[in-house]
């Protein structure tokens, strides 16, 4: 199915394979009229994106998605609409950069006692991005030669448990959603099926995160089922959360998860680009 909104996308900004530029213009091939750009944990590649999409005829809704901590597990906030010069996120960004660094020399000193080469590997990844995510290491362990696939770099090396995992130390869920609220955007709780969580304990993230401020959950990302969209719309309509949908797009070459590639949102679900807080000119544009 193809989409005119895709609120989930990530650039060369963070851990993409697409320029900004180069993402909005396949967004804007594949019939996508608003995009969200929404790079991990930072807002570098908006800039580019906005003079793309103004040349594609593409409203484009400046994103970020955040990562944060709740009670233990790294989950993660989409942010749209907002202020990328706000002084709240700007620091916040800035501390995530922090402990993105931090994770990654932790990562290469694993692969070392592992008896991998990891100051190779992690220059490798420092060459390409200065906030470098578990996915940039997983391709540089494919690079080395150290996994076939970036799966198996998880599998053997990066994943939970395995001999280079390393935990992360995120900002707090309620002062994750404080500084996207602070920076005039509102939030949509990025894929909640994927967290490893009981029934039972995702309503009560969904919960939590409603009365801190969330607007909207991710009912359809790029890839899900029919009865997973089934399952998060469910948890919407209970929660009395609106619905947001996006491809989660990182590579081209990638076939269930391209820009516009999603289920629709199911009908009794409030689309959170109709929000009264959303940036108004989504609504007017996919009116038109």
């Amino acid at each position: 199915m193809s989409s005119p909104v895709d609120l989930h996308s990530h650039s060369t900004a963070s851990d993409g394979l697409l320029t900004p530029a180069a993402l909005v213009q396949l967004a804007a091939e594949r019939g996508v009229r608003v995009l969200a750009l929404t790079d991990h944990d930072t807002v570098a590649g908006l800039e580019e994106a906005a003079l793309a999409a103004a040349a594609a005829g593409v409203l484009l809704v400046p994103g970020v998605e955040l990562s944060a901590t709740w009670r233990g597990q790294t989950v993660h906030v989409l942010g749209f609409g907002i202020d990328p010069c706000a002084p709240d996120l700007a620091a916040l960004l800035d501390l995530m950069a922090g402990e993105r660094l931090r994770r990654a020399e932790e990562i290469t000193r694993k692969l070392e006692r592992a008896g991998l080469p990891g100051a190779e590997i992690l220059r490798d990844v420092l060459a390409v991005t200065p906030r470098p995510t578990r996915t940039h290491f997983a391709r540089a362990l494919v690079k080395c030669g150290a996994a076939h696939s970036q799966a198996a770099a998880f599998e053997r090396h990066l994943g939970r448990g395995r001999p280079a995992a390393v935990a992360s130390h995120w900002p707090a869920l309620e002062e994750v959603l404080r500084c996207c609220l602070a920076a005039g955007g509102v939030a949509s709780l990025a894929h909640p099926l994927r967290y490893r969580l009981s029934a039972g304990a995702r309503r009560e993230l969904c919960a939590d995160f409603r009365q801190h401020g969330g607007l909207a959950l991710e009912v359809a990302c790029g890839g899900d089922s029919p009865d997973r969209v089934a399952t998060a719309a469910s948890l919407a309509a209970r929660q009395g959360l609106a619905g947001s949908v996006g491809s989660d797009f990182h590579d081209p070459a990638t076939p269930w998860n391209q820009p516009g590639r999603l289920a629709k949102l199911p009908a009794p679900i409030q689309p959170i680009w109709l929000d009264a807080a959303f940036p108004a000119r989504a609504a007017e544009v996919l009116a038109a």
